[in-house]
């Protein structure tokens, strides 16, 4: 069994911690509903289940971990110590439950106070704050910790509670002034009711995009599944993806425009797959089915639905920075989904030869150039116009020109291969209707093909500003140093009493180009 590497250098949080913090995982159960195996010690693709929520710790920025043990603890504390980790013992195991193994986690962290170590913080002799880490939550991905790390930095005296789905999960992180009453706590009702009986005012809920902040491994279909899963951690459900674009603060308009081209992608997918004599996605226990990206293909395989949703929705994550498209890939990688990275870094412009299969990659590119907000447009109309704007340039009117026989092209394979005309895929839609329809007050989002001329302005609810046309929201609040905003798929809600930026003159390299 692999040895977990230690040697991961987690990307610096944005601010300093005020507390260091300790990861504890929680590994002193009997595992009776696994009989004979025993969690902790379960391979996990290729490591250890106990490795894997050490490994998890450590590429999250948690340098400080324990591991509370209770049942087999000298094999537990020797998988702990092969992996550099100090134990705490706990002999109350069997009759106090969880609660006793918290409760024995907890008293370590106070012992070791700020002498802990911990991550980006300052001891000052404020003790330390812990993370509570189930040994079979051994999917939960390090994004998460990340998330309640930065929200700690400012939310300082606050328990932090992960959330997904409206849910609870693991791990919560605990401040030091949390830890003196969680242990005085009777331990009805574990830790959840712990938490609860500190009220409202100590509590706050982080949403995060992870669903295995809900998944444990009581039983061994919930061990082949986590196994199953693991295989494509990197990829995002939609849900996850849809709560990554809430957690990145994407804009209204961002959003529309990511849910117009997710549904026609879909539609594409579909489409093609039944051309090719597959029914529909097969749940199989990891959730998910089809080969996943990065996989060789053969002709006629399977696309993945799922990840072609994913993908689409996140593909202008990173919309106002240079070289978006590259830029997106980048951050999903650094946030652990590089499955959907290489979709997105090819969005804005990509490559296929004839003989090559189609794969979700070359999906998500044609649908969003299909979709103008959440507006479906045709593609002669979508390259036509910034043809129009760009006549004066003849670099960039090349540029174009290529990328607009690279989309008719890929047409006309989708159409080949699924049988149908592009207009019979999406039907019931049309050009100049919605792809996604909004909910209610959020229907003027878009003013559709052709808004990008001439100004806009809000009134109502937001004070009444003058925006710059076609620039989006999330392009005016992060535009590129010394370069043009990216320009949107359409306009989106005037930000309230920001100043319209001034203007930048464009070249033909920027990424303004469709």
């Amino acid at each position: 069994m692999q040895a977990v590497a230690t040697g991961v250098t987690p990307p610096a949080l944005s601010r300093v911690l005020p507390y260091p913090v300790v990861g504890v995982v929680l590994a002193a159960g009997a595992s009776s509903r696994m009989a004979p195996d025993f969690k902790p010690l379960l391979d996990l693709c290729g490591a250890t289940v106990l490795a894997r929520c050490v490994e998890m710790f450590r590429q999250a920025g948690v340098a400080d971990v324990l591991v509370v043990t209770g049942h087999r603890a000298d094999e537990v504390a020797a998988e702990a110590a092969r992996l550099g980790v100090p134990t705490v013992n706990n002999p109350a195991w069997r009759e106090g439950g969880m609660f006793s193994s918290v409760r024995a986690g907890l008293e370590a962290v106070v012992r070791r106070g700020g002498e802990a170590g911990g991550i980006g913080g300052t001891c000052g002799g404020e003790g330390a704050g812990a993370l509570l880490l189930p040994v079979d939550a051994a999917l939960v991905r390090p994004l998460t910790v990340r998330l309640l790390l930065e929200r700690a930095a400012v939310r300082t005296d606050r328990v932090l509670l992960p959330v997904f789905d409206g849910q609870w999960g693991h791990p919560p992180l605990l401040p030091p002034s949390a830890l003196p009453i969680v242990l005085a706590d009777s331990g009805e009702g574990g830790l959840r009711g712990a938490l609860h009986r500190l009220g409202p005012q100590a509590l706050d809920e982080v949403g995060v995009p992870d669903r295995f902040i809900l998944r444990d491994m009581d039983t061994p279909d919930d061990y082949a599944a986590a196994c199953a899963h693991w295989t494509t951690r990197e990829v995002p459900t939609p849900q996850e993806a849809r709560t990554l674009l809430t957690v990145r603060a994407i804009p209204p308009g961002g959003v529309a425009h990511a849910e117009g081209v997710a549904a026609v992608a879909v539609r594409l997918v579909d489409a093609l797959n039944a051309a090719r004599g597959i029914p529909g996605q097969d749940a199989w226990p990891g959730g998910r089915s089809g080969t996943g990206p990065g996989l060789d293909r053969v002709l006629g395989s399977e696309l993945d639905s799922e990840l072609t949703e994913s993908a689409a929705l996140l593909h202008d994550i990173a919309k106002g920075q240079p070289r978006h498209e590259a830029a997106g890939g980048a951050l999903l990688r650094e946030l652990g989904f590089s499955g959907v990275a290489d979709i997105v870094n090819a969005h804005r412009d990509t490559t296929f030869a004839d003989g090559q299969p189609l794969t979700e990659r070359e999906v998500v590119y044609f649908a969003d150039k299909l979709v103008r907000c959440h507006t479906l447009v045709d593609v002669e109309s979508r390259f036509g116009e910034k043809l129009a704007q760009w006549r004066h340039d003849p670099d960039a009117a090349s540029a174009i020109e290529g990328r607009m026989r690279r989309a008719l092209a890929l047409r006309a394979r989708i159409e080949r291969e699924a049988g149908r005309p592009l207009a019979d895929i999406l039907h019931p839609l049309a050009v100049g209707q919605s792809a996604w329809e909004p909910d209610a007050g959020e229907a003027g989002l878009c003013a559709g093909p052709g808004s990008h001329t001439g100004a806009v302005s809000c009134t109502g609810a937001r004070q009444a500003v003058s925006c710059t046309p076609g620039a989006s929201e999330s392009s005016q609040a992060h535009p590129a140093p010394g370069t043009a905003p990216d320009s949107p798929p359409c306009p989106a809600p005037c930000p309230a009493s920001r100043p319209a930026p001034g203007p930048v003159r464009q070249s033909a390299e920027d990424e303004n180009l469709p």
